[in-house]
């Protein structure tokens, strides 16, 4: 059995799920990778929030048709995402920064701000499988189903084969318009050591003396 039945054999994950699951992922997860927040006190919010602080907040994202695609409220979830580390589209990052606690705003992201403006072709891609495997594959999966990739990616299944899979790599949501009802929960200190603030290090930042 080829490392393709590996990666494939169990990952069949509902579509249903796929546009919410994902969406979440690239806006921002409920579970951020953040440390333990103990000792950590709500702070004043009268200036531009900064990068390393943590932000709590509910959010309504609704979909170019007028489709609602994740609501955290339904979810009973707010999310808690640490600020200047990529996990919110910078857009809307840049908007959450200038708002307060108890705030609420809305923003209208376009596509090309959110997960691209089209669906990219060489995200498209096939795998190659033995008849044994595809007749496992077949018994797993269907087409037009999401499936779960090692890594945790997502990826949709296009076509099964005579002699593989091929799987769409773009985002469900590309080339979509998107709109986010927020509301800012809570502001919070990040983490510190030594009683300083620990902001992650992005080279893309550095300004380069000549």
């Amino acid at each position: 059995m080829s490392a393709l039945h590996n990666a494939i054999g169990a990952f069949a994950t509902p579509t249903a799920a796929s546009v919410s699951s994902r969406s979440r992922s690239s806006l921002a997860s409920s579970k951020p990778r953040i440390g333990r927040r103990l000792g950590r006190s709500p702070i004043a919010t009268s200036a531009k929030l900064q990068d390393g602080q943590l932000v709590t907040i509910h959010y309504v994202m609704t979909i170019g048709d007028g489709s609602v695609g994740d609501d955290t409220r339904k979810r009973n979830a707010p999310a808690t995402i640490p600020l200047g580390q990529g996990n919110l589209f910078p857009v809307l990052e840049e908007g959450i920064k200038e708002m307060k606690e108890g705030e609420k705003r809305k923003f209208d992201i376009a596509a090309a701000d959110a997960f691209g403006e089209a669906a990219d072709p060489n995200k498209i891609q096939k795998l190659p499988a033995s008849p044994e495997e595809l007749e496992t594959l077949k018994a797993q999966v269907q087409v037009g189903q999401t499936v779960q990739l090692p890594g945790g990616a997502m990826a949709v299944c296009v076509a099964i084969e005579e002699d593989g899979i091929v799987l769409d790599n773009n985002h469900p949501l590309a080339g979509q318009d998107l709109t986010f009802e927020i509301e800012l929960v809570k502001v919070s200190a990040g983490p510190e050591l030594f009683g300083v603030p620990i902001v992650p290090f992005d080279v893309n930042k550095l300004v380069m003396k000549k």
